[in-house]
């Protein structure tokens, strides 16, 4: 009887262990759309192409809401034929892992983050072409339901 609960147990524990393990990966952003790692970069292309610039504030390596986000939302084929020709796409990502994003990163990141005012993760934000914020969202629900996110970006498809 003893040996059934510490079988059971330890069970259980591996079964635990494995769920939450799988949480510490790094959740890259589907590589079929091209992200841009510059800001620089990214925000002269937005004014170039005249194109609003949606950004993701994630913590690619420890947040669970982003992990899902990226999943449910950003990685779709409605996402990719939404997007396709709409947006300049740039990821600020705040990892654990520092060797995950350049010096440069951090340091353009930290500074999207103070300016605007980035309280939670995963937020996604759009800014037009002249820098005005146009939409943001942030958080994503526990029922993984990504229809919030994808009207912020219908919104501006219309």
């Amino acid at each position: 009887m003893m040996s059934k609960r510490i079988l059971t147990f330890g069970f259980a524990l591996l079964i635990c262990m494995s769920v939450f393990s799988q949480g510490d990966s790094h959740a890259t952003i589907n590589s079929s759309i091209k992200w841009e790692t510059d800001y620089s970069k990214a925000k002269l292309k937005a004014e170039k192409q005249e194109k609003p610039l949606l950004i993701f504030f994630t913590g690619s390596d420890w947040c669970g809401p982003c992990k899902k986000l990226v999943s449910d939302f950003f990685e779709t084929e409605k996402f990719k034929n939404i997007t396709k020709k709409k947006f300049v796409l740039y990821e600020a990502d705040f990892p654990r892992n520092r060797d995950l994003v350049s010096k440069k990163q951090r340091s353009d990141n930290n500074s999207l983050k103070i300016k605007y005012d980035i309280q939670a993760y995963p937020t996604v934000i759009l800014i037009s072409s002249n820098g005005d914020v146009i939409g943001r969202r942030k958080g994503y629900n526990l029922m993984r339901d990504p229809s919030y996110h994808f009207d912020l970006i219908e919104s501006l498809n219309k």
